[in-house]
């Protein structure tokens, strides 16, 4: 007997009649007088007798509905499991990201995906972008979080946030317009910072034949961000770093510079649980604020 004809089966003596358990199913009741006249034909006996337009459960259907009571409580209970885990997903994500989204974006995430799914747990990490690579394709971490990640054999990468480049600066340097060109940026003192954004920013410097005055070079945002703090210069980079490291001092929108992408980066071969694929769905879709 298979599911569906243990399910109308069920129906039928339950509610006495085709008519309920039609009803109890929501189907028509020639489908349900179809299914069980094809189960009785299968089994080679009569299920329910049929006494001047009425079903009486046969002898082999009392014996069989004992069992089969049973069945069909396990299969509404299984039913119940498997859509409170659709409904609620639970589990562990382990998650790596650049370490300036770790500062604020990465725990903004978390915060509100937490809030929607209680059952998550989380494991979060800070690693530089080849390192996010290396983790995920030793089975580590489940997914990572960096800018201008890019597709290989073993990894996916899924764009989530377009942002833009800013320009830093301190009190000791001021621009009359909001948002500057190359040319507002000429003979400044500038931070270099050496990271996953710096070929796109220098080749847009390169195109608009900018050569910044660069003063000194770090691959830290968070000395970059020091070192503007104490005016040595300025410095350009994504405006989430800016506003994560930096909400005090000043930034101008860079016009015309291209846009500074953030992705989240995923095994190929790997399974995705429920819950990283809801993660996942909420990344894409959630509106970060700055």
């Amino acid at each position: 007997m298979r599911t569906r004809q243990l399910e109308v089966f069920h129906a039928v003596y339950t509610q006495g009649s085709i008519t309920g358990a039609a009803k109890q199913l929501h189907v028509s009741q020639p489908s349900v007088s179809k299914v069980l006249a094809h189960t009785e034909f299968q089994l080679g006996f009569l299920l329910f007798s049929r006494i001047k337009g009425r079903l009486f459960p046969t002898k082999e259907a009392e014996i069989i509905f004992s069992k089969a009571d049973k069945i069909h409580q396990d299969l509404a209970q299984l039913n119940l499991l498997t859509k409170n885990m659709s409904d609620n997903p639970s589990g562990l994500i382990r998650l790596a990201c650049t370490p300036t989204l770790g500062i604020d974006f990465v725990p903004s995430m978390v915060s509100s995906f937490s809030s929607n799914y209680p059952g998550v747990d989380f494991e979060t990490h800070t690693y530089h972008y080849k390192e996010i690579l290396d983790h995920i394709n030793e089975g580590s971490i489940d997914m990572g979080l960096a800018y201008e990640a890019k597709n290989n054999e073993e990894i996916e990468s899924i764009r989530i946030l377009e942002g833009r480049f800013v320009v830093l600066g301190s009190e000791k340097f001021s621009f009359p317009n909001k948002a500057l060109t190359c040319k507002d940026l000429k003979d400044k003192p500038f931070i270099k910072i050496e990271g996953s954004l710096s070929e796109k920013l220098y080749d847009f410097f390169k195109i608009n034949d900018f050569q910044p005055n660069f003063i000194t070079t770090t691959d830290s945002y968070l000395m970059a961000r020091s070192y503007v703090a104490k005016g040595l210069g300025i410095t350009v980079l994504d405006e989430i770093s800016a506003t994560s490291l930096n909400p005090e001092y000043k930034t101008w929108e860079l016009s015309q510079a291209p846009s500074c992408n953030i992705y989240i980066i995923l095994p190929k071969v790997a399974p995705r649980t429920l819950i990283a694929k809801s993660f996942i769905s909420f990344l894409s879709s959630h509106n970060y604020k700055l």
